[in-house]
């Protein structure tokens, strides 16, 4: 690649990064450093910035350094260089850790809502990971995981789906049946079965992201069928009548609704 086309590459890169920054931070200095670090991969350096920022009296309550840390995390851990990725084996803990503080610091969410792409992605990488440590049977390590979901939003239902299922495995059942119970209170929040209350925190009135939903019917099948075997038939049901009005004529999920309810 010549000259040229490198700087027009980087240009791209930055001005698709910025529109994903809320404006605040584009246009401030110590903040927009961090920025062009990013777009230049530089991602040791981002961490460097951001970590003295929160250190500081002054920076340290706002948002943005929080998710400069999250959004440098995310990226060593997707990156290809093996060093880096070596030298940062909890990168994508560390992003969640660091995207949740974003998220409670954000009191008025002016931030959350620009990096709302940054936060689905992170989701993405978090449930692929946590798949894979539930076929392993780390079922600690998904929880773990599953809960970092749960805080990213608190009301997504495939979060609480799954976090079950991880604590049905290692054998909290207790936990299991709560987290089931969170999970079928906001689908019914969702569907319009359970409607909004001042006393209950866990109501969602937006559409679920295309991970959430994918999640939360993978999740509802696999629990349901788990449920079954094992002889509970009667909280599987349950499971599955409470995803019934979101994935009605999804052929997977009917496939497991017409074995289990009939």
């Amino acid at each position: 690649m010549n000259g040229k086309l490198r700087l027009t590459a980087l240009w791209t890169v930055l001005f698709t990064l910025m529109l994903s920054i809320p404006q605040t931070q584009a246009q401030d200095p110590k903040y927009s450093r961090m920025l062009e670090d990013l777009v230049d991969g530089k991602y040791e350096r981002v961490l460097f910035r951001a970590i003295g920022f929160t250190e500081k009296e002054s920076t340290k309550k706002d948002p943005e350094p929080y998710a400069y840390m999250a959004r440098a995390y995310l990226l060593i851990h997707q990156s290809d260089d093996p060093a880096l990725t070596e030298s940062y084996p909890k990168a994508l803990k560390e992003s969640l850790k660091y995207c949740t503080k974003f998220i409670k610091k954000d009191k008025e969410m002016e931030y959350v809502p620009d990096l709302l792409d940054f936060i689905e992605d992170l989701r993405a990488e978090t449930i692929a990971a946590a798949d894979t440590e539930m076929d392993a049977e780390k079922y600690t390590r998904a929880k773990s995981l599953y809960s970092y979901l749960s805080k990213l939003d608190e009301t997504d239902p495939s979060a609480y789906i799954m976090l079950g299922l991880a604590n049905y495995y290692a054998r909290s059942t207790r936990d299991a049946t709560e987290n089931w119970q969170a999970a079928m209170q906001l689908m019914g929040s969702m569907t319009g079965r359970i409607p909004a209350s001042e006393e209950s925190e866990l109501y969602r009135d937006e559409p679920l992201t295309e991970s959430m939903e994918a999640l939360l019917k993978t999740g509802i099948i696999r629990a349901s069928e788990q449920l079954d075997a094992d002889g509970e038939r009667t909280q599987a049901i349950e499971l599955l009548e409470n995803g019934l009005p979101l994935f009605e004529g999804d052929r997977s999920f009917m496939v497991t609704y017409g074995a289990i309810v009939g």
